[in-house]
């Protein structure tokens, strides 16, 4: 019997080789000035900075629609109507993005009613989420294995970014410099991504409320669950900010950075095999469907299994090198964020099983059960335990989302099962064994 186990084609190796290039490039400019700008901020003004960015975050996914994923499924399944379904989804996140923003400022204006600089802070930075809009045509890019255009959008306003940023430190600027730094980054990206659309031939953009309806109509299941993840992804700087104060807002957010700086790499490999295993779905291929997707589960928990392991060890010394001794107090709770990330990608990664097996509606129960465990540990630890009680929360929401949550529901049972057996590589001992025979 032949045995087949190649995972990826050459396309695939190559347009997942672009994104992790850029994300690398982008990663070494980000570190270096981010590590820069905390020292020149100091844990106060840094913590400040990344408390109004917090609602921003927490405001993403209702801004974006949860629309990536779906429109992925439309092009592959209606390929001449991609400058519609892109155009139409377009619009939608628009209008989303103008009310959320509206919303943030009425939101922080009442939690904080004597902090103006605050509200300054998030103006600044609301920017972000009406351009952040045009990611959309990210998934085009996707679709057709393109995403080298995407690195190369995203490389060039690094570049800009990095030289706003010099500049800003350079001058000594204040705060409210610092709070335009990611809308900018969306700025440049969106703009340049158009262009490369328009020139890679993608169909001319165009809208109508019924396509646009369609797409929702699919994607608000995953509005639903963004919220979800938003409220445990960013309630817990929300919630230090009122219970502690600003600067451990800073510790915190330091280890969630360090913890994120090397996702890029899995979140790079999803993206470049999504649109092979959704068609293998679509074209009835089952079974390489499915072997796909386990040897997809088995590359990432291993991955970061090893890599949570390498920080774990070193943490102290990862703090201090990027962030100085003044930091070092975000090192108990990096220890234990550092564990949330293998399932944070799982959980990302599940998105390609529910939209393929048409069960998106359980998103929303699962993210919920997370989002209200989350809210409670939070109430509970913070007080008890500080900043690393947030991390607890974090960590054990994320555990029963990925693993736990899915048990409670016949629909999603099996994805706890698919995982386990990626976790054993029983797909590989399985092949393995068919060979020998």
């Amino acid at each position: 019997m032949k045995l087949k186990l190649k995972l990826v084609n050459n396309r695939e190796i190559k347009n997942a080789s672009w994104i992790i290039g850029e994300q690398v490039f982008q990663m070494v400019v980000s570190l270096i000035l981010g590590m820069i700008s905390a020292r020149y901020l100091g844990p106060d003004r840094y913590g400040e900075l990344n408390y109004t960015a917090s609602f921003i975050s927490f405001f993403t996914a209702i801004a974006n629609l949860g629309m990536e994923n779906v429109i992925i499924k439309k092009m592959i399944a209606f390929p001449d109507k991609e400058g519609e379904y892109l155009g139409s989804a377009l619009v939608y996140r628009l209008i989303s993005s103008v009310l959320s923003g509206i919303s943030i400022l009425i939101i922080i204006y009442f939690l904080n009613p004597e902090e103006e600089i605050k509200l300054l802070l998030a103006a600044l930075q609301i920017l972000q989420l009406v351009f952040q809009a045009g990611y959309i045509l990210d998934s085009w890019f996707q679709r057709h294995l393109k995403s080298k255009y995407v690195s190369i959008a995203k490389s060039i306003a690094c570049v800009i970014v990095a030289a706003y940023r010099i500049y800003i430190l350079v001058s000594t600027k204040s705060i409210i410099w610092f709070a335009f730094t990611n809308s900018l980054t969306y700025i440049v990206v969106a703009v340049v991504l158009f262009i490369f659309y328009r020139r890679q031939g993608g169909e001319a953009l165009s809208f109508k409320w019924a396509t646009g309806n369609d797409v929702l109509k699919d994607s608000y299941h995953f509005i639903i669950s963004g919220m979800m993840v938003a409220i445990y992804g960013q309630m817990d700087k929300i919630m230090i900010g009122k219970m502690i104060d600003d600067k451990h807002v800073g510790y915190y957010t330091t280890a969630a950075i360090i913890c994120g700086m090397w996702t890029f790499v899995p979140n790079a490999i999803i993206n470049s095999l999504r649109p092979g295993i959704m068609e293998h779905k679509e074209n009835g291929n089952e079974e390489q469907y499915m072997l796909k997707l386990q040897q997809l589960y088995s590359i990432l928990i291993w991955f970061c299994l090893s890599v949570s392991a390498v920080v774990f060890i070193f943490s102290p010394l990862i703090v201090q090198i990027l962030y100085g001794k003044e930091y070092l107090d975000s090192v108990p709770s990096l220890r234990i964020l550092i564990w949330r990330e293998v399932f944070a990608i799982l959980g990302t990664a599940r998105g390609i099983w529910l939209i393929s097996e048409n069960k998106n509606k359980y998103i929303k129960y699962l993210l919920f059960i997370g989002a209200v465990l989350n809210l409670i540990l939070n109430y509970i630890l913070i007080p008890i335990c500080g900043i690393d009680g947030a991390s607890i929360a974090t960590l054990l929401t994320q555990i029963t989302t990925c693993v736990i949550a899915p048990l409670f529901f016949k629909g999603t049972r099996m994805h706890t099962y698919i995982l386990l057996e990626a976790f054993t590589l029983k797909w590989y001992f399985k092949q393995k064994k068919n060979k020998s025979e």
